[in-house]
């Protein structure tokens, strides 16, 4: 329990973590921002400024005085004097870093006012050249335009900007040129000034709006929190095969698409679950009476084999005394003259012969009536394979829908990674939920593969047995039809003693006929001795084919054994789940 809650707050935590960071970010971006828009809004505000005033200061200027002074170019001139005055005066009233005036002459551009103190030493003299960092810049001026240069850095004035405008004349012509030179120290006070008004309007704004933001982060977060606490509960209670629960839905986003999912699953696995244990109940209790029926079956099967064994040693007794009566009448033959006082051992021997076929008759009825009711046993067997096997293949149908279930759970458990690893960090938790997702239909998939291997031994077991069911009646039919012949053999040998009792009787008053009758006797006695050899070897056949049988019982009985411990098997797997049916 206390490994689960570290889970559960450390994923809470790395959530807030995710979620906190991009908003700090984009509050400390919009703080550099603002000091980056302030600064350069203020550097846009001096240039724009610094660029006014030398349009109009252009403007204010003596035109006429700038025009003597391009004529009489001298620095004792009173109109460089008057002019140098107003310059400075301008720079000292505006605090502006340097401003001058140039002229075009020829293809050179000189000083022809230096707006510096009277006794700034370095100042620039009249005719000083002057040069232009951009090429632009100079095109720009010869055109008539104002041009103010980006920000640049001097050896001697250091960081400063310039701006350029051309003084004309009433008429527009161009007179001269006015370039002022202003130090960066002056936007850097600008700035210095306006950025903590700026910080006090942003700051509150930004600080509102995290406030807000981590509020929403955290309602959001707690209820994704719970809806994957309520998924991996149920997932635990079904790995630990409590298929009774269910997951609530808290939010209505693909999380509790998959809590919803999670129910159907279990729902679904319940339900294989009580079919699994409903078929197991039903193959435990026809294994088990099938072992009842082998074993009443293989004890049956036993007797009748004894029975054709004694019925054997008769047919050979009787084919033995059939050999041995030949013997007698190949006698009888040579002792005509001593027949009248043998014709009372004669009869005697006609009655014995008589009492054997009602014996013979009667074991061969009793052997039919036995293989009749062993061939409705079989068939009574051969339904129940048939039935067996139907619910075999009914188990195998559900093994084949559960088979889709564990599919449909993989192609769940594929898609939630999917899902988590499309959500990075924040759907590592839920990675893991998917994991187990997938862990568990793997699970189910070889324990499916296990039942279906079983039950496809099973069926192969039922249709091997089926064949021998099969095969077992149509010995049974043959021996049948062998036993009515034979019942027709002894019939003919009822046929025979009864003329022989009619000999006898009439021996005495016949005896110049027995040479004729000594024939006709050998002849039924040669059919007597055959039949009772055919007698011998249907009955050895017939014992055979009951050993064949219950060897086949045998098997049966072994594989209706086997089928019960694997019902049990599958039983006790069944039961390790606990499902709403079970309660």
């Amino acid at each position: 329990m206390k490994s689960s809650v570290k889970k559960r707050m450390g994923l809470q935590s790395k959530l807030y973590f995710i979620l906190l960071i991009p908003l700090i970010v984009i509050g400390v971006i919009v703080l550099w921002t603002t000091n980056q828009s302030i600064q350069n809004a203020s550097l846009s505000t001096m240039q724009l400024n610094n660029e006014t005033l030398a349009k109009n200061t252009a403007q204010l200027l003596d035109k006429s005085a700038v025009k003597s002074l391009n004529t009489n170019s001298s620095e004792q001139s009173s109109e460089y004097k008057q002019l140098r005055n107003e310059l400075n005066t301008l720079r000292l009233q505006t605090g502006i870093l340097y401003i001058y005036m140039y002229n075009r002459v020829g293809n050179e551009w000189k000083i022809t006012v230096d707006g510096a103190a009277w006794d700034d030493k370095d100042y620039s003299p009249f005719g000083t050249p002057v040069s232009f960092t951009l090429k632009e810049t100079e095109e720009k001026l010869k055109q008539g335009e104002t041009v103010t240069t980006d920000i640049t850095t001097d050896p001697e004035w250091g960081t400063m900007f310039s701006s350029f405008t051309p003084i004309k004349d009433t008429d527009g012509t161009i007179i001269g040129y006015l370039g002022i030179d202003r130090s960066l120290s002056s936007v850097t006070e600008v700035y210095e000034h306006t950025l903590p008004e700026a910080y006090r309007l942003v700051i509150p704004v930004i600080s509102i709006i995290l406030i807000i933001s981590i509020a929403a982060m955290m309602l959001v977060t707690r209820r994704i929190l719970r809806q994957v606490r309520f998924i991996k509960n149920t997932l635990e209670q079904v790995a630990d095969g409590n298929l009774t629960v269910t997951s609530s839905q808290v939010t209505y986003d693909q999380l509790g698409e998959i809590s919803k999912l999670t129910n159907k699953m279990v729902e679904a696995m319940s339900n294989m679950i009580v079919d699994i244990q409903s078929s197991s109940s039903t193959l435990q209790h026809a294994s088990e009476n099938i072992v009842v029926t082998t074993e009443g079956t293989l004890h049956q099967t036993e007797e009748l084999s004894r029975t054709l064994q004694q019925i054997a040693d008769v047919s050979i007794n009787q084919a033995d005394q059939a050999v041995e009566s030949v013997q007698q009448s190949d006698r009888l033959g040579q002792t005509l003259d001593e027949v009248g006082s043998h014709v009372q051992q004669f009869t005697d021997t006609a009655h014995h012969l008589n009492e054997v076929r009602n014996q013979v008759a009667s074991e061969h009825e009793l052997l039919l009536e036995k293989g009749r009711e062993s061939a409705l046993r079989i068939k009574q067997m051969q339904r129940m394979s048939h039935a067996l096997t139907e619910k075999s293949r009914e188990a195998a149908n559900i093994g084949q829908q559960v088979q889709g279930i564990v599919k449909q759970t993989q192609i769940l458990s594929f898609n939630a990674s999917i899902e988590a690893s499309r959500a990075g960090e924040a759907g590592k938790g839920f990675s893991v939920v998917a994991h187990e997702m997938g862990q568990l239909a793997q699970q189910s998939a070889i324990s499916i593969r296990e039942i279906d291997e079983i039950l496809k031994s099973f069926v192969e077991q039922i249709e091997q047995m089926g064949d021998q069911f099969d095969e077992n009646i149509k010995t049974v039919n043959e021996q049948e039809v062998q036993i009515s012949v034979c019942l027709q053999s002894v019939d003919k040998v009822t046929q025979v003693s009864q003329e022989v009792q009619e000999l006898a009787a009439h021996l005495a008053q016949l005896t110049a006929e027995m040479q004729e009758v000594r024939h006709s006797v050998d002849q039924h006695l040669n059919h007597t001795a055959s039949a009772a050899q055919q007698t011998a070897g249907m009955t050895e056949d017939v014992s055979a084919s009951a050993q064949k049988q219950a060897l086949a019982v045998k098997e049966l009985s072994e594989v209706a054994r086997n089928l019960t411990t694997l019902s049990n098997n599958l039983q006790r797997h069944a039961d390790q789940f606990r499902v709403k049916n079970a309660e």
